[in-house]
């Protein structure tokens, strides 16, 4: 929840429209991190959080005494964050690589904004992405990805198109080392996960699981 008036009137012009409304509720971070994060340090670690809102994860991260840096391609999102004074990458994590975020971090995060639908045409470019995102993780570090699994263009894809191309979604990332949940319908609800998707699903690396 976004309360100085500053950091409302700038993230009052974000390209999304959840994103505008100041009054989103952070109660869907701490579930996470109560139910992810209960026994993982923060002190003095690097974090890596694409997809960035509100920045309600990198608050936290703060607060826990890590540091947080931090990509979108919103510049709104994008001022509101180097006024709340992180380190901003203004890029899309639909070409994120080694090439944009310089060297690896000790977790990386993303919440609701990565879509195996961005290339459900050619799948060469969803195993790219997911390695180039397992490639941001140091070897004894963390990642927690939550997908928003949304299709598009729902019209040009048949049903069996659509269970492919999460299904390879979940292969790539479980070639990674990666695990996968699958969700509950509460579960969705209470990390605020839902909307039209095809599946509710976070992929997981060296984290232990309270759920």
């Amino acid at each position: 929840m976004l309360t100085e008036k500053e950091e409302i009137k700038i993230i009052s012009n974000a390209k999304q429209k959840n994103i505008r409304d100041p009054n989103r509720s952070r109660e869907p971070f701490n579930r996470i991190f109560h139910d992810f994060f209960r026994d993982t340090k923060f002190q003095d670690g690097l974090y890596l959080d694409l997809g960035a809102g509100h920045y309600d994860f990198g608050e936290i991260v703060r607060k826990k005494g890590g540091e947080c840096h931090c990509v979108d391609k919103d510049p709104a999102v994008v001022e509101l964050g180097c006024h709340k004074g992180f380190h901003v990458i203004e890029h899309d994590i639909k070409n994120i690589n080694s090439n944009v975020i310089q060297g690896k971090y000790d977790g990386v995060f993303n919440k609701f904004s990565l879509n195996a639908f961005w290339s459900w045409r050619e799948d060469g470019r969803q195993e790219e992405l997911v390695a180039n995102l397992a490639n941001l993780v140091k070897p004894e570090g963390w990642a927690w990805i939550a997908p928003w699994n949304g299709v598009p263009k729902k019209d040009l894809l048949s049903k069996k198109e659509i269970e492919r191309v999460v299904s390879l979604q979940k292969e790539l990332f479980l070639s990674h080392r990666f695990e996968c949940i699958t969700l509950t319908k509460r579960q969705s609800e209470i990390y605020g996960l839902t909307g039209t998707i095809e599946n509710n699903v976070i992929f997981t690396k060296n984290l232990n699981c309270w759920i």
